[in-house]
C-alpha cells in the first residue's frame, strides 16, 4: 500500500526531524561541557591513572551513533516512511489523518507531553535540592576534611542545566521557536520538491 503524504503528515515528519536535530545538538553541547569536567576530576583526584580516556571513547562512540542516526539514517527518512506506511496499514484506510478530530487529538497529546516534561523538571529540581542538603550534611558531619559535595553540586547543576535546556531553554541558544519555524519551512520545501 502506497501512502500519499498530506500536509499534516509532512508537518509531523518535519517536527520529528526538528526534535532529532535538537537532541543531537544537546548531546554535542553536553559533550563539550562534561568531558573537560571529567578530565579535571580525574587529573585532580587520581592523576596516576588516566581513566578519562575511557569516558572520552565511550562518549564519542555514543555521539557518533547519534550523528549517524540523525544526519544519515533519519535524513534519508526510510525509517519514518516505513513507520507511516505500517501505521496506516494497521489503522486501516478508513481513517482520515487530516480530520479535525485527529489534529486536535495530536495537539492535546503534544500539550500533555509538554506538561509532563515541565512537571518532571520541577520534580527533578526539588529532588536535587533535597538530596544536596542531605549530601552536604553527611559530608560535613562525617568527612569534614574533604568537601566532596562540591563535585556533587557541579554534577547536579550540569544535569539540571540540560534538563532545563530540554524543557525551556532552546530559545536562549537560538534553537527555539523561530529556528524551528525557519527549519520547518526549509524541510517542507525539501520534502515537496
Amino acid at each position: 500500500m502506497e501512502t500519499s503524504f498530506t500536509n499534516h503528515q509532512i508537518n509531523l515528519k518535519v517536527m520529528q526531524r526538528i526534535k532529532d536535530l535538537k537532541g543531537f545538538y544537546t548531546h554535542a553541547i553536553a559533550t563539550l561541557i562534561i568531558l573537560p569536567f571529567l578530565i579535571f576530576i580525574n587529573l585532580e583526584l587520581v592523576p596516576q591513572f588516566h581513566w578519562f580516556w575511557y569516558a572520552i571513547l565511550a562518549w564519542f562512540i555514543g555521539l557518533t551513533i547519534h550523528f549517524v542516526n540523525v544526519f544519515i539514517i533519519s535524513k534519508n527518512s526510510f525509517k519514518r516512511d516505513w513507520q507511516l506506511r505500517k501505521t496506516a496499514k494497521l489503522i486501516g484506510d478508513n481513517i482520515n489523518l487530516e480530520s479535525e478530530k485527529y489534529i486536535q487529538e495530536q495537539y492535546f497529546l503534544k500539550a500533555k507531553k509538554q506538561t509532563k516534561e515541565i512537571k518532571g523538571f520541577y520534580i527533578h529540581l526539588f529532588v536535587n535540592m533535597f538530596s544536596l542538603a542531605i549530601i552536604i550534611w553527611v559530608n560535613l558531619k562525617f568527612v569534614s576534611n574533604f568537601h566532596f559535595f562540591w563535585f556533587v553540586l557541579i554534577g547536579m547543576f550540569i544535569a539540571m542545566f540540560f534538563h532545563w535546556l530540554g524543557v525551556f531553554g532552546f530559545d536562549f541558544l537560538g534553537l527555539g521557536k523561530k529556528w524551528e519555524q525557519r527549519k520547518i519551512k526549509e524541510l517542507i520545501k525539501n520534502y515537496k520538491a
